[in-house]
């Protein structure tokens, strides 16, 4: 008579295999769930990075003259060339190195009098984009050939800034006769502000 088997279990599989490929599983998981965060977390960034491009704001600052008529000879412009919205945090203007308060200063040292200007407020303003619509804001318009020449003839001597940032406060800082920005943490006020 053979006896049987059914008295006798089965061997059990060694223990270190069992807890292998439990942990291997586990391992596996973990790993996994690791790949799905970092490419979440990698989305976000890239989605943040789009907002942020969406409204992405570029002040220059340049000038137009025209010696040959009297009716705004010269105007010092602003425009943003961006797409998002400019918030203009502080306006800093100089003549020979020497800080100015207001353009009324400016004429003072320039020895213009007696003209017709206008003039436009920076500090503080926010400035649109200009997509498909004329937003050049004219710092200054000089109204005379003279002195709208005397103020062209001395351009290369100021200096002017503009800090402005985003709606994310992403902040630059444009400069007259600069090409490119300078991104910096925030916009300072300067020791004399341009009040224009």
């Amino acid at each position: 008579m053979t006896e049987s088997n059914s008295d006798h279990p089965t061997p059990a599989a060694p223990a270190h295999s069992r807890f292998g490929s439990t942990n291997l599983s586990s391992a596996l998981a973990l790993g996994v769930s690791l790949l799905a965060l970092a490419i979440g977390a990698y989305q976000t960034r890239l989605m943040q990075d789009q907002a942020r491009a969406s409204v992405w704001p570029y002040l220059t600052i340049g000038t137009t003259y025209t010696n040959d008529v009297d009716d705004n000879g010269f105007i010092l412009q602003v425009d943003n060339f961006g797409i998002g919205p400019a918030k203009v945090g502080s306006v800093k203007l100089s003549l020979d190195g020497k800080p100015q308060r207001t353009w009324n200063d400016v004429l003072e040292v320039l020895d213009i009098k007696g003209v017709n200007y206008s003039t436009s407020s920076l500090s503080g303003d926010v400035i649109p984009p200009n997509i498909n619509r004329e937003t050049t804001i004219g710092a200054i318009r000089i109204n005379e050939r003279q002195a709208a020449k005397r103020f062209y003839d001395a351009a290369s001597r100021f200096e002017l800034e503009i800090c402005y940032c985003s709606v994310y406060d992403e902040c630059w800082i444009s400069r007259w006769h600069r090409s490119g920005v300078e991104p910096v943490a925030r916009c300072a006020v300067p020791n004399v502000p341009f009040e224009n």
